[in-house]
């Protein structure tokens, strides 16, 4: 990766912030598309002013900058189901991801690697919200842009992704330790979901791999852990390494239609030779640490 010209979207959000340190890590010389102004303190090579809503903009940025990967993370993520959340996820989920691979596939980039989801459905199943719905679109998507115009695209599959910096608080992770590390009970749905959570920081490093790695154009990888814990387990976990109560379960709505996918592990190792390093109790840990850390710096 030293030396390597990258374009990252998303670059200020949870994941993007991992990848940007991993990047940093592997000497890679990165570039950023945000509709934000460049954040105090964040160093990167270039950083371009623009939305991905906006294809004349998207076109321009990529047409000045010539990256040789492509880093599509920008996304709205959101499991509701109101239907006042279906253009902006089209919008922000699928029309951009189309602004995207149009203009990184005339500017010749070596590699496009596309932020997926584990909440798109199997072929011929609903998808159980509009997020899914535009994920599972945008996939689509890529697949017509590598048959048709040969684009150097990989689709990473992502899991139930979970560590330090995750800023929607709302989110069952964080919001449970918040609650935990305040002496309160977190309050859970029946927490009977099997989830596939995989940890920010080795997320970032199977994007890389997908960057980097021969012959991977037009597949789609998983990236996730290969077990499944039920979200009761997990918040019990974070009660009991912080001292908290037990979870209140039932306390909010289960959400319909979720499904339940298991990352293919071994399947990804074989096409990149990544696998995931952290485990869930060592992940939990170190999210934990975070947030104490953050609470401690506020007070």
């Amino acid at each position: 990766m030293r030396g390597l010209r990258c374009l990252v979207t998303g670059a200020t959000g949870f994941l993007g912030g991992h990848l940007l340190a991993e990047l940093a890590s592997e000497g890679a010389e990165v570039a950023v598309l945000s509709r934000v102004p460049q954040p105090a303190g964040l160093q990167v090579a270039r950083w371009y002013l623009g939305d991905l809503e906006d294809s004349a903009a998207v076109e321009a940025a990529l047409a000045d900058d010539r990256p040789e990967v492509v880093f599509h993370l920008a996304s709205f993520v959101t499991g509701r189901r109101e239907l006042d959340l279906v253009l902006p996820t089209f919008r922000a989920n699928l029309s951009s991801s189309v602004h995207l691979l149009a203009a990184a596939t005339r500017a010749g980039c070596r590699r496009i690697v596309l932020a997926g989801s584990m909440e798109e459905p199997e072929p011929g199943v609903a998808p159980p919200s509009p997020y899914a719905a535009a994920k599972a679109a945008s996939s689509l998507y890529a697949a017509f842009f590598h048959a048709a115009y040969g684009a150097p695209v990989v689709t990473a599959r992502i899991f139930m992704t979970y560590g330090p910096g995750q800023r929607d608080r709302a989110k069952v992770i964080p919001a449970s330790i918040l609650a935990a590390l305040g002496g309160h009970p977190p309050h859970i749905s029946s927490g009977a979901r099997p989830v596939d959570w995989i940890y920010a920081g080795d997320v970032a490093r199977g994007l890389v791999a997908l960057a980097v790695a021969p012959d991977l154009e037009g597949a789609t990888l998983d990236l996730g852990s290969g077990e499944l814990v039920t979200v009761r387990e997990v918040v019990e976990r974070i009660c009991r390494a912080t001292g908290a109560p037990p979870p209140v379960v039932g306390a909010l709505p289960d959400r319909p239609l979720e499904a339940v996918r298991r990352a293919d592990v071994a399947a990804t190792f074989a096409r990149c030779g990544w696998r995931p390093q952290v485990d869930l109790d060592s992940g939990l840990a170190r999210t934990i640490d975070f947030y104490r850390d953050e609470a401690g710096r506020k007070g």
